[in-house]
């Protein structure tokens, strides 16, 4: 039977958590589940794996993501896992360079999928915030400050996401010129 690790660990950036698991690789301990907080590792051959997590397109769709993930397949790329619009995939080393955005434009792609899901998150729980409170009930007050906290957290990795949008586009746009 392997060895297996359970590691909890919050991240709000995707990258510094891709990091992380790769680091974890080097080390000899392979992911082989995640979820919101914790990540399970079997032992193995150190630096085996490239890891790299991705937030796929169509919210809660899997069908729509399964032609991709199969193509991902066909090319020595293995899924890991996947939770719910998260997903995790790893490739040998002994394979070379692993990326899965190569080009600008997908790139800016994929960062307006994070932008747009920060963005979202950040204002629900803003206008929830400002919605409890302004409550009468202690209770609303508590949960106000609450949504505000997490509005803040993400406002962080919101404007993180969007420097980085903003000069991928402005690399583009010059080389388009």
């Amino acid at each position: 039977m392997n060895e297996k690790l359970t590691k909890f660990r919050f991240f709000l950036d995707y990258e510094k958590e891709e990091d992380w698991v790769n680091d974890m690789s080097k080390q000899g301990w392979h992911l082989i589940s995640f979820n919101f907080n914790y990540f399970t590792f079997e032992k193995g051959e150190p630096g085996q794996y490239i890891y790299r997590n991705e937030m796929l397109s169509g919210l809660g769709a899997k069908d729509q993501s399964k032609e991709y993930i199969e193509f991902l397949q066909q090319s020595g790329v293995e899924l890991v896992q996947r939770r719910f619009n998260w997903a995790y995939f790893r490739k040998n080393t002994s394979d070379g360079p692993f990326e899965l955005y190569t080009d600008t434009s997908s790139k800016i792609t994929y960062l307006n999928r994070i932008y747009t899901l920060f963005l979202f998150l950040m204002l629900v729980n803003l206008l929830s915030a400002l919605t409890n409170l302004t409550g009468l009930f202690d209770y609303q007050i508590i949960l106000g400050s609450c949504n505000l906290t997490v509005a803040i957290l993400l406002f962080i990795p919101f404007v993180k996401v969007k420097k980085r949008r903003d000069h991928l586009k402005k690399n583009l746009d010059l080389f388009n010129d």
